[in-house]
């Protein structure tokens, strides 16, 4: 019977030590604590992160659409000074030697020396 009491002594104060389990005096609700705050912070670092990196993009989008639209402007006014009287009159004259009624044109004839 000795042993009995002993074991039923073991058995009573390992009852008492799971019933006296203070959840305000545990570390486990901390522990828990800690790893949401960690998790939440590397979701948030992560989110951060990814939202810089397409503001990143954004603006580098942008700024290649001023420079699209700055050389389309360009090309713009190319075109309009391409197609005025004035370019297409002096482009008849030096490349296709043409004049106009009444003028005349003065051909230089290179020497032997040149």
């Amino acid at each position: 019977m000795a042993n009995s009491n002993s074991s039923e002594r073991d058995y009573s104060q390992d009852a008492k030590r799971r019933r006296n389990f203070n959840l305000s005096r545990s570390r486990l609700p901390v522990i828990i604590i800690v790893i949401l705050m960690l998790y939440i912070s590397f979701s948030l670092g992560s989110r951060f992160d990814q939202l810089y990196s397409m503001q990143q993009n954004l603006d580098a989008m942008q700024a290649e659409i001023k420079d699209i639209h700055n050389k389309n402007a360009g090309l713009y006014e190319k075109l309009e000074r391409l197609q005025s009287n004035d370019y297409i009159e002096q482009e008849a004259r030096e490349k296709l030697g043409l004049v106009k009624p009444g003028e005349a044109r003065i051909v230089t004839i290179p020497t032997a020396e040149e």
